[in-house]
């Protein structure tokens, strides 16, 4: 029987160094990769700061003309709210619409606007409906439609198959 035994001492040098190489790199790797990632993330972030900076600054400069073109402009509220209700009184009677009421509601104030309120009480047929609220939603300044609300209106002849309908609308205009 033989004695010899195989020894080499350098070969777990190598591996150690192996093994301390390829932790090193890999760690190197996986920062260099964390790092574009926080990168990407923190450009996202400015970039998002960017836009809110921009918004605000949007917000407190100037208002362009055209949309101050979207308000009423008259030297009170309430002028401001008797046009609008002219305005629509015209459109009514453009569009056939036969007003019975109209109130004027409270005006509101709103983050750099007042709201107008009006409430529309009439008699409109069907085929007219349409261009009516065509009509609103084209109108400069612009009128927003709060809500609508239709019936049949009563029919003295109940043979009458094109009775009208009965609306209600309340409205809001914009001033400055």
């Amino acid at each position: 029987m033989s004695s010899f035994a195989f020894y080499n001492p350098t070969l777990v040098r190598r591996v150690g160094t192996l093994l301390v190489m390829g932790t090193s790199i890999l760690l190197i790797l996986l920062t260099l990769f964390l790092a574009n990632v926080a990168r990407n993330n923190y450009d996202d972030i400015a970039l998002e700061q960017e836009t809110i900076l921009r918004a605000q600054r949007a917000t407190t400069e100037q208002v362009a003309p055209d949309v101050l073109s979207k308000f009423y402009s008259a030297d009170t509220p309430q002028l401001a709210q008797s046009q609008m209700q002219t305005e629509m009184q015209a459109l009514a009677q453009q569009n056939q619409v036969r007003l019975e009421v109209i109130r004027a509601d409270q005006i509101e104030q709103l983050s750099g606007a007042l709201r107008m309120g009006l409430t529309l009480n009439g008699v409109v047929s069907e085929s007219q409906l349409g261009g009516f609220l065509e009509s609103l939603t084209a109108h400069e300044p612009k009128i927003v439609v709060e809500s609508v609300s239709l019936r049949r209106a009563r029919a003295t002849n109940q043979t009458v198959d094109d009775r009208p309908l009965a609306i209600e609308l309340k409205l809001s205009g914009f001033t400055r």
